[in-house]
């Protein structure tokens, strides 16, 4: 998964994180810049935990084979600043990532999200769903270009999630843990209720 970890950093450019922080509302990018970092952190360590569970790695992977190809990624700016379409609706649509991948665990990964980057846990939510199409499609490229079945896809997302715990606890960061911890716990929900009323509540203030 650092492998892949590192792929997606790649393609969240300073330009990408300037347009990120444009549409979140947020005045300081380097704040974004580490939310996102840890985000595509999160949804990795998600999507590799999906892809070795029986029951939800079929469902994900007929997802990334159909609707993400990776072929986003030679455009985002273009599609983020909403001057491109997508011709597959369901290759942006990152609450439907998020609900999957999250569950009812989308609230607490968003404050996760705001106490490692300081962004607040409105922005931090509606991030997520913005960095999520980003990340399928860098695992839909890999899968594509690679040839994974299911079980060759899980293999190198399994492999690079203990590689990254293993780096992460030479360092002495938690944050992994912390991710782990959160997504050990099942459950289905959303969170956008939830974050939209937090963001109401911030604007009367």
């Amino acid at each position: 998964m650092s492998n892949l970890l590192n792929e997606v950093q790649q393609h969240l450019s300073d330009d990408v994180i300037m347009q990120l922080s444009r549409q979140v509302g947020a005045q300081d990018p380097n704040q974004v810049k580490q939310a996102a970092f840890n985000v595509a952190e999160l949804l990795l360590n998600a999507i590799s935990r999906s892809a070795n569970n029986q029951d939800k790695g079929s469902g994900l992977y007929g997802a990334i084979e159909k609707d993400h190809d990776g072929g986003i990624l030679g455009n985002l700016m273009g599609i983020l600043s909403g001057q491109s379409a997508v011709s597959n609706p369901k290759t942006m649509n990152g609450e439907g990532i998020i609900n999957h991948l999250l569950g009812k665990q989308q609230l607490e990964a968003a404050q996760l999200i705001t106490q490692s980057s300081g962004l607040n846990i409105f922005k931090s939510g509606v991030l997520m769903q913005l960095i999520a199409p980003i990340v399928m499609g860098v695992v839909g490229q890999t899968r594509k270009s690679s040839g994974f079945d299911l079980g060759g896809l899980a293999q190198v997302l399994l492999g690079g999630a203990q590689q990254q715990q293993q780096q992460q606890q030479s360092q002495g960061s938690g944050l992994g843990d912390m991710f782990g911890k959160l997504l050990d716990r099942d459950g289905d929900g959303s969170m956008m209720d939830d974050l939209l009323n937090m963001g109401m509540q911030m604007m009367k203030k």
